[in-house]
């Protein structure tokens, strides 16, 4: 699932530093020693450095075949600083059937990794891979969607604040099944306790196709039973392959913050080339923690 709250990693390959309190973390280091690997990470028999760290976590380790790739993040926040960067020239682990990714801080203690395929950015599709963790800091990657060639955006955090992302090139070698198309919709916000509304969002991921017609009505009804019913304004112009994305009105949204207080129930009728799909979903009750994407699960379900 995506996540609306990450700190988006900015398009750029300089890197902004800016003081924070993320506290401190403590690091760890891959052991080789025998039997202490989890099972299937190899042992490397070359090292590739890509990139100098500039003072930011320890790098991730990437090993794949028989290579061990030592990279660097482009974007963190660590200790008591935070730089946001992105490599548009990311190295290439080559065609491996998984990768195996090594998190040195031991505090983060989740990753995420998202392929995009290459080509136009505004135009690729990008699916999240299959993350396995392995214990000890190491996780296992597995493609998802067709063979070629994709950019695999690593993402590790944890609960007690801080995170660290790098990307590598990855041909994958077979085409694999798309993950279930997921969605997700955002219009009222929690703004200390009382209901607000930054934007409406309503996004929609994993289609086999893009759709060429795509119509989105959404109902917002607060506790009291007042409601309100808009049409999401599509926004076609970097939605990427196999996604819909409306953004808007904003009006829309501040009106629906107005009718009452929490939960608010949100009903939306999706209409894809003519096929209608359904889901509900009420904030903040299914927003997951800090989040105000809520997400929804379409009747007939999506494909």
């Amino acid at each position: 699932m995506r996540r609306w709250s990450t700190r988006t990693v900015a398009l750029t390959a300089a890197l902004v530093i800016a003081l924070t309190a993320s506290g401190c973390a403590t690091t760890r280091t891959p052991d080789d020693s025998p039997g202490a690997l989890p099972a299937g990470v190899p042992t490397p028999t070359e090292t590739i450095e890509h990139g100098t760290a500039s003072g930011g976590p320890p790098p991730f380790t990437i090993r794949y075949d028989d290579t061990e790739l030592v990279l660097p993040a482009t974007s963190w926040c660590y200790g008591n600083s935070c730089a946001d960067g992105y490599d548009m020239h990311p190295p290439s682990v080559g065609s491996p059937d998984e990768v195996f990714v090594f998190v040195p801080v031991a505090g983060f203690e989740t990753l995420s990794a998202s392929q995009r395929s290459s080509g136009d950015w505004c135009a690729a599709r990008t699916v999240e891979a299959e993350v396995t963790d392995l214990g000890d800091g190491w996780w296992s990657v597995h493609p998802q969607g067709a063979a070629g060639t994709w950019t695999l955006d690593f993402f590790a955090g944890g609960d007690g604040g801080g995170d660290m992302a790098a990307s590598v090139a990855w041909d994958t070698p077979a085409d694999q099944p798309l993950p279930e198309p997921e969605a997700s919709v955002v219009v009222i916000a929690d703004h200390d306790g009382e209901p607000d509304s930054y934007g409406v969002e309503l996004r929609v991921w994993n289609l086999a196709e893009t759709p060429v017609d795509a119509v989105a009505e959404i109902t917002v009804t607060a506790a009291d039973g007042e409601s309100l019913t808009f049409e999401a304004t599509r926004d076609t112009d970097c939605a990427g392959e196999g996604a819909l994305y409306f953004d808007g009105p904003a009006s829309a949204g501040l009106e629906a913050a107005a009718l009452g207080d929490f939960p608010f129930t949100y009903d939306v009728t999706l209409t894809i080339d003519g096929a209608e799909h359904t889901a509900s979903g009420v904030y903040p009750d299914d927003a997951p923690p800090q989040d105000l994407a809520v997400p929804l699960e379409f009747s007939p379900a999506l494909d």
